[in-house]
């Protein structure tokens, strides 16, 4: 399949925040016992506002890549990523069940779901 410059320079995009996003799920993580990571609780806002336009680009991918069994797969995964992050914004005002969710399962799963 050949994709056309537009196409290319989305899935370029797509891919940088991304490796975006895992990076800072990484000093999220970290923010929870370095006191000098104080901003991880506004991180994580961002991170988790960025999830629609995340479902929108995996919607067009869908369609790019229809005949491509692996990557529909990989993008209805997905899905599951995003009942975390729902999961993730319930527990917001709960710190300890915050961390364990996105320590544990939000953060695990997204880093697989990426590569």
């Amino acid at each position: 399949m050949k994709l056309k410059e537009e196409q290319y320079i989305l899935l370029r995009e797509y891919c940088s925040v991304l490796n975006t996003l895992e990076e800072s799920f990484t000093y999220i993580v970290d923010s929870f016992t370095d006191l000098d990571k104080d901003d991880g609780d506004a991180l994580l806002f961002e991170v988790i506002d960025s999830f629609p336009q995340i479902k929108a680009v995996n919607e067009q991918l869908l369609h790019l890549f229809k005949e491509n069994s692996e990557m529909v797969h990989i993008m209805h995964v997905f899905e599951k990523v995003q009942e975390q992050a729902d999961r993730l914004e319930q527990t917001i005002g709960n710190a300890p069940e915050k961390q364990e969710i996105l320590r544990e399962q939000f953060f695990p799963l997204f880093a697989a779901w990426h590569r």
